[in-house]
């Protein structure tokens, strides 16, 4: 997961995060199995007296309602400065955690492991701990949230099969997928038959979290009527979902469709983001299917039901270290034209609204994404560009940042939808 603009530096700590407000809570009967049945008459639990070795207790988790202190990564002060248009004062949007929320969050985060191995080991460092509280901690503001610690397939293994294929054996992390998948399953059965008490669920995810909680959806909580009536929504861009060209459920997911309204649930938000006019989306790395009649689902979180919206983003303001060059330079380093002012912002995210214009396209070769447009305006003190491309990808696009492009639109929907959910 990358912002959308140029890293302020190497500094940021988690003690930056200035930990103070709760991820929902402790419950002092998170340990209950949830083996109550619900009205439909399931049992909300298919996993009976499953335990996990590796995510029993806390050890294996960044979040986790059990979870006190700087072990917490979504124990954090998510305040965010929001600077408006023209030369209006920024004002701050306070982070508010939810007291006792009714739902979860199960998250996965992206590939930021810089790890030698094929497979990260489940020590964590800036990395994946920055990253998830980035990604996942505003989402507090609605749900408990459950964030586990994985194998998963690391930037190393990235770099070298996109920059040195040649040069590799033909069965190079061939089975890295299956171990990054084995832990993500392993943690979330734990979740459901020890942890969740029957609650409803959001997931959480982008890119390689995306992908293995997208496989998640099609082998488990769709061949299981107890969990798919107790999923919320799935926010998981980044990744394709393939829908029959033209409709929002088929292909990748059978039961869950693209989620068209915020009060819709057991439903899916997915999309890839380009610029607008960027040349690559002629040769696409996200986005564009190759299976015949299908395409790239594209659900804009500013307009569910289609058309343009402006989004309301929340930028983080310092980079985990990892990404922090990865980015083409553009702009001013950060929300304001004039630099020097961005070195007033002291909260952890900052917004522009309504300078980001979204709307879900398709390319004459078939590819689907979310469009970006910056509503640049010459006397706008905002800045008129930022980075979003990365320099070793030149067909990316802007996936490295876009789940911040639209998480604020992202969060207040998964409230709308928790809150439709628990009235059904």
């Amino acid at each position: 997961m990358i912002h959308l603009f140029r890293g302020f530096g190497l500094a940021l700590s988690l003690s930056a995060l200035t930990f103070m407000a709760a991820c929902g809570g402790s419950d002092s009967n998170s340990s209950s199995s949830g083996a109550r049945t619900n009205a439909s008459g399931f049992t909300p639990n298919p996993y009976g007296a499953y335990q996990s070795t590796v995510y029993e207790g806390t050890q294996n988790w960044l979040c986790h309602p059990d979870l006190t202190g700087l072990r917490n990564v979504c124990l954090g002060n998510f305040d965010t400065t929001v600077v408006p248009a023209g030369n209006a004062a920024a004002s701050i949007q306070p982070y508010r955690a939810a007291n006792a929320p009714e739902v979860d969050c199960f998250y996965v985060y992206p590939t930021v492991s810089p790890d030698l191995g094929e497979n990260s080991d489940r020590i964590t460092d800036l990395q994946e701990q920055q990253t998830t509280a980035l990604q996942l901690g505003l989402y507090g503001s609605v749900c408990r949230q459950f964030a586990p610690v994985y194998k998963q397939r690391t930037l190393t293994t990235l770099a070298l099969q996109s920059f040195a294929s040649a040069a590799l054996p033909d069965n190079f992390a061939a089975n890295a997928g299956e171990v990054a998948y084995a832990d993500v399953l392993d943690a979330f059965k734990h979740y459901i038959a020890n942890l969740s008490q029957g609650r409803g669920f959001v997931l959480v995810g982008h890119s390689q979290g995306s992908g293995l909680l997208r496989r998640l959806i099609a082998e488990e909580i769709e061949t299981k009527p107890e969990l798919l009536q107790r999923l919320v929504a799935a926010h998981i861009p980044g990744s394709n979902v393939l829908v029959p060209t033209g409709q929002d459920v088929g292909g990748s997911f059978k039961q869950v469709p693209a989620c068209r309204s915020e009060t819709q649930t057991g439903c899916v938000i997915a999309f890839s983001s380009y610029r607008k006019g960027d040349p690559q989306l002629a040769n696409p790395r996200f986005g564009l299917s190759t299976v015949p009649g299908t395409q790239a689902l594209c659900v804009n979180p500013a307009a569910l039901a289609g058309g343009a919206a402006t989004t309301f983003p929340h930028i983080p303001r310092v980079l985990p270290p990892v990404f922090q060059a990865l980015l083409i330079p553009r702009g001013s380093g950060g929300p304001y034209a004039n630099p020097v002012n961005n070195l007033t912002i002291s909260t952890l995210y900052y917004s522009m609204p309504n300078q980001l214009k979204a709307e879900c396209k398709v390319g004459p070769n078939g590819v689907s994404y979310l469009e970006i447009e910056i509503l640049a305006d010459a006397a706008d003190g905002r800045a008129d560009d930022y980075p979003g491309e990365f320099i070793g990808g030149m067909n990316w696009g802007l996936h490295l940042p876009e789940l911040s492009l639209a998480q604020g639109d992202l969060v207040r929907l998964a409230g709308k939808q928790a809150k439709a959910w628990l009235q059904r």
